[in-house]
């Protein structure tokens, strides 16, 4: 038993999801959970709408309802041939624009958001893709089931935080999803979708497809959770600065973890979690090169090449708070205290500095308001510094390597590069820093040219 999830970009038309369906037909005999996101772009545009609705833009909402329904269609025109399966679709396809059409009019009347009908809109696009991937897989003759998620992935809230609940997750995938792949069905379900303990809607935040699979993995005690995307799997660094950045054939569960908490835009920063605890292998692959072998998640370092540094991640939109107050030399407390107000606002934070009378913390940019700003002022003086970015050059062989760290750090300030917030413990295996917004693509170019030696990696 596998899992197979595959995002937006990869079933983004009519081509893509004849693409996908074939791949997916060649590892039938491995009993294969498939997960799918939306079409590419689709959760994006049920954002918008439901953002018009709510400011009584009617016109513009229902311009987006009308394009994005055109385009379902069309996919269903251009997949399934006429007869009793595309009739079928066609009339879920109707059922379930209609249903949107009223959560849409709800939010035009009630003029506010209401987190309810905001899931229940904006996880639209999943429901569609996987019926539609169902039908298309079924109209070729091979046995195939689309079951909802939602009744399955059960989560609450702890401090806004969510949290999946694991047993639950567990029993409920065995009452819902083992029957059928036990008998040799293929299971089509939906990413990023989930329900609250209390029945509301809900969903697993953006981009939490991947959190799906990992998570029914985990549930199903599956051999391998692969996640299928545009890319050749986790590359050596950004390919937008780095053009010949390469795919890693390995990775521990450490170092993904890294990469994706700190930015890397291949795995959902959660992901890692559920397959860690249970050892199970997770391989990053291209849909457009199914044969390629790309990454492969492991639970435990092997001595698979001499690279120290495997890859460079790095976060934007960071701010720089830091707090100065001597009542820090004598009150720890005051950390705690602090922390509980950034909680409060709603601010994640990434990284920490404190020396004697000076605590610095960074967080997300996140468009809001810097109202957090005025209740830290009660400790001391705040100082605030945007357009920061959290860099991460990792490596399980960068553990106790402070020769490596003071390398980085030297050619660095040689080339005019500002460091804050140096931070390498003796058994971390990343390096991490802040630099301005302006110096991360000379930061990346340098690193990755210097550091990693691309001749190692897989190359097409």
């Amino acid at each position: 038993m596998i899992i197979m999830k595959f995002g937006g970009s990869s079933i983004k038309d009519v081509p893509a999801m004849k693409r996908v369906a074939d791949i997916v037909e060649r590892h039938l005999s491995q009993k294969p959970l498939v997960v799918l996101s939306a079409l590419g772009g689709v959760t994006d545009q049920l954002i918008e709408a439901h953002r018009l609705a709510v400011a009584q833009k009617f016109e513009q909402a229902d311009n987006i309802f009308n394009r994005l329904k055109d385009r379902h269609k069309e996919m269903i025109d251009g997949l399934i041939p006429g007869g009793p399966l595309y009739d079928e679709i066609n009339h879920y396809l109707e059922a379930e624009f209609q249903r949107l059409h009223v959560f849409l009019n709800a939010s035009k009347a009630i003029k506010v958001e209401s987190p309810e009908i905001y899931n229940s809109v904006i996880g639209l696009g999943e429901l569609l893709s996987t019926h539609i991937f169902d039908c298309y897989f079924r109209s070729k003759n091979l046995p195939s089931i689309c079951v909802d998620i939602r009744p399955v992935m059960k989560i609450d809230f702890d401090r806004g935080e969510i949290k999946p609940l694991i047993e639950e997750i567990e029993h409920q995938a065995k009452i819902h999803l083992a029957h059928y792949m036990n008998r040799g069905d293929l299971v089509v379900t939906q990413g990023f979708l989930a329900t609250t303990v209390r029945g509301a809607p809900a969903t697993l935040g953006r981009n939490g497809s991947d959190y799906t699979a990992s998570l029914l993995g985990a549930a199903l005690k599956v051999k391998e959770i692969q996640i299928w995307s545009d890319v050749d799997g986790i590359l050596s660094a950004d390919p937008t600065i780095i053009k010949d950045a390469r795919p890693l054939p390995f990775m521990t569960f450490e170092e993904a973890c890294e990469l994706a908490y700190f930015g890397a835009r291949v795995l959902h920063p959660a992901t890692i979690q559920p397959a860690l605890a249970h050892g199970i292998p997770v391989r990053v692959l291209n849909s457009l090169y199914p044969d390629e072998k790309g990454t492969l998640i492991i639970p435990d370092f092997q001595e698979t090449d001499n690279n120290t540094i495997k890859s460079i991640a790095y976060k934007e939109n960071i701010i720089l708070v830091t707090i100065e107050s001597s009542k820090l030399l004598l009150s720890p407390k005051l950390i705690e205290e602090i922390f509980e107000i950034l909680t409060r606002h709603g601010k994640k934070v990434y990284a920490v500095n404190k020396s004697a009378t000076k605590l610095s913390v960074t967080i997300q940019n996140n468009g809001d308001s810097l109202e957090f700003v005025e209740d830290l002022k009660i400790f001391g003086k705040v100082k605030i510094e945007p357009h920061k970015v959290i860099v991460s050059v990792v490596g399980e062989r960068m553990k106790g390597n402070p020769e490596l760290t003071w390398k980085i750090i030297k050619m660095l300030h040689e080339s005019g590069i500002k460091l804050e917030l140096i931070s390498q413990f003796a058994n971390q295996i990343s390096m991490m820093f802040i630099i301005d917004e302006s110096d991360i693509e000379r930061t990346v170019k340098l690193i990755h040219s210097e550091f990693i030696n691309s001749s190692l990696f897989v190359k097409r």
